[in-house]
């Protein structure tokens, strides 16, 4: 029943999806990337809001999310009940539903080389004139991997890896001539579309000679700062945020868009100082039990580069302090799975003074790596089995990183457990009953 319904309710919200972004006509902003497209597209909306009426798909990028959304179709679940809801109302809100709206931001996610989970099926339901992809590592890799052939593991991943980003640059290539291509330069497999890509460019980066540069970047346990250069001028950019290096990419980011719709450096600069403020589960700064500091970035834990990175920042802003790692396993990586996990443990050797791992892959593949290095850490299948071990092993002072994603996961109730004010729960990422009832189906 469901593989019959399911490509007819695809097809028919797309079309009336279709029809609506006809009617109102928005201008349209593609964020696609292996991480980090939530808070770029929030940071997008924060600067284009001071000149225009900004709608934002958010965390809705998928083929289903980013149709209801256009659609202002909310769902709370996914049952037939609510889906056949969702069919009756979508003609009604193609008569009743006039959104005042000037651009729309879209986050665009993919899971997979083939329709609907890829590129191309999400730009037969927007077509972006302005583009970014924040960088291209593998992801979801186990749903790559059935459309692959090659037998060595190093052959295998380079295929993988190029077919990633072979979908995710496809936005990039999409954009018509009058549009606009933000171009992340210091990523290989981005820079290798440039050639392809039909609309106008203007690049980003941290290394090398871009449109808008950033330069000595300095993050602490209270602030984030850095240069950022734009035709020979130097702007000073300073939040009262920790922020890892990775988001001086996502800055520059939205700073290109700014300027590609006309809004001036300084007051996108301006205006991210005053306004900027990070999602749920991405990097929140909670005050712990026992005096401690937890860095909640329980959101996503799905590649590898943003982990290592908030673990260097992590060494970085708390060489003072005891610092744990809290960390989950890495999902949907496939055969990559044990490659990645080995890195992550060389990493947290480095980063931090204790690791508390949770779920299978990395029980399989980092503690080994962890035992050889004599690296003190403890290991749990679930959630549920490392609570009460947590709570002895947390000091006074400690520096806790707390990163994970759902996935059977759920590491948000760590963070939850370990919070000196309860009242902060409601600060925590995925909220409501459909999660509690997620969370509460889960070890």
């Amino acid at each position: 029943m469901k593989k019959l319904f399911s490509p007819f309710v695809l097809w028919y919200i797309r079309v009336f999806a279709k029809l609506q972004l006809f009617k109102t006509k928005p201008f349209i902003i593609g964020v696609a990337g292996s991480s980090g497209k939530s808070s770029l597209s929030q940071l997008i909306t924060i600067i284009l809001k001071t000149k225009y009426k900004v709608d934002s798909t958010k965390e809705k990028n998928s083929e289903t999310g980013i149709p209801l959304h256009i659609l202002g179709i909310h769902m709370r679940q996914f049952s037939y009940f609510a889906w056949l809801k969702a069919v009756v109302l979508a003609p009604f809100k193609i008569l009743f539903y006039w959104p005042k709206i000037d651009i729309l931001v879209t986050e665009m996610g993919i899971d997979s080389p083939v329709e609907p989970k890829n590129m191309s099926y999400l730009l037969k339901i927007v077509s972006p004139s302005i583009g970014v992809v924040t960088n291209v590592s593998l992801e979801h890799s186990e749903y790559f991997e059935p459309y692959t052939t090659e037998l060595d593991p190093e052959l295998k991943t380079k295929e993988i890896l190029e077919m990633t980003s072979e979908q995710e640059t496809m936005l990039l290539k999409s954009l018509p001539k009058d549009g606009t291509a933000i171009l992340n330069i210091d990523d290989e497999e981005i820079l290798k579309s440039k050639e392809f890509i039909k609309s106008e460019v203007s690049t980003v980066s941290l290394e090398k000679e871009a449109d808008v540069m950033g330069k000595n970047i300095v993050s602490t346990l209270k602030s984030f700062s850095m240069n950022i250069f734009f035709e020979d001028k130097s702007y000073k950019f300073t939040l009262s945020q920790p922020l890892p290096k990775h988001f001086a990419y996502e800055f520059l980011f939205a700073i290109s868009v700014g300027l590609a719709l006309d809004i001036e450096i300084s007051d996108s600069i301006k205006v991210l100082e005053e306004n900027f403020s990070l999602p749920a589960g991405r990097l929140t700064l909670f005050r712990g039990i026992k005096n401690t500091t937890i860095i909640d970035s329980t959101y996503n834990n799905a590649t590898l580069p943003p982990v290592l990175d908030i673990l260097d920042f992590v060494s970085e802003i708390g060489k003072s302090k005891r610092k744990i790692a809290i960390i989950g396993d890495m999902r949907e990586l496939g055969e990559e799975s044990e490659e990645m996990h080995e890195k992550l443990a060389e990493k947290i050797i480095k980063a931090v003074d204790f690791a508390i791992l949770i779920g299978p892959q990395l029980e399989k593949y980092a503690v080994p790596i962890l035992k050889k290095s004599n690296f003190p850490f403890e290991n749990f299948p679930h959630v549920t089995s490392s609570k009460e071990a947590i709570l002895k092993i947390v000091k006074d002072g400690d520096l806790i990183l707390v990163k994970g994603s759902q996935n059977t996961l759920f590491l948000e109730r760590i963070v939850e457990m370990l919070l000196e004010d309860k009242k902060d729960v409601e600060n925590l990422t995925r909220r409501g009953e459909f999660w509690d009832q997620k969370r509460n189906n889960t070890l």
